[in-house]
């Protein structure tokens, strides 16, 4: 294989290109989220308790389209650093944002906001909108593929 076909290999491989993509996005939102001192993938999951309180692990996953295992990784991290409650009634686990995890709602909202207007302004808004909606579509049908 030439080094032609290799880039017209990585030009149409949607693999390839989400991944880079992906990494991208991840180094845009660090440096917004590092100074709270949470991951990205844990203010999503903030994120989520904010609006869901008691919320069980089974649906954050779900919601995600993160594994349990992985879910119960960043409740852990997340109890420990007291941001979330963990309550279990039997053997169900309800989530909810501890008072210091609800002090943290304005700067995540804010670091959410910023990492937005840094892609966008990157991209551009409609070139930003299409994107999202095209990669939302392809995940949904891809999940009922996968079913």
């Amino acid at each position: 294989m030439d080094s032609t076909d290799i880039d017209n290999f990585l030009e149409s491989c949607l693999f390839f290109n989400t991944n880079a993509l992906s990494r991208y996005l991840l180094k845009i939102a660090q440096q917004h989220f590092s100074e709270l001192n949470l991951s990205p993938a844990h203010a999503s999951l903030m994120l989520m308790v904010y609006d869901n309180p008691g919320i069980s692990p089974k649906s954050l996953a779900h919601t995600l389209h993160l594994t349990p295992s992985t879910i119960t990784r960043f409740i852990d991290a997340l109890v420990k650093k007291d941001l979330l409650i963990r309550e279990t009634r039997g053997k169900l686990a309800f989530i909810y944002p501890s008072l210091k995890g609800l002090s943290l709602k304005p700067a995540i909202a804010k670091a959410y906001k910023r990492m937005y207007e840094d892609y966008t302004q990157i991209l551009g808004k409609q070139a930003t909108h299409q994107l999202s909606l095209s990669i939302l579509k392809a995940n949904q049908r891809l999940s009922q593929e996968s079913k």
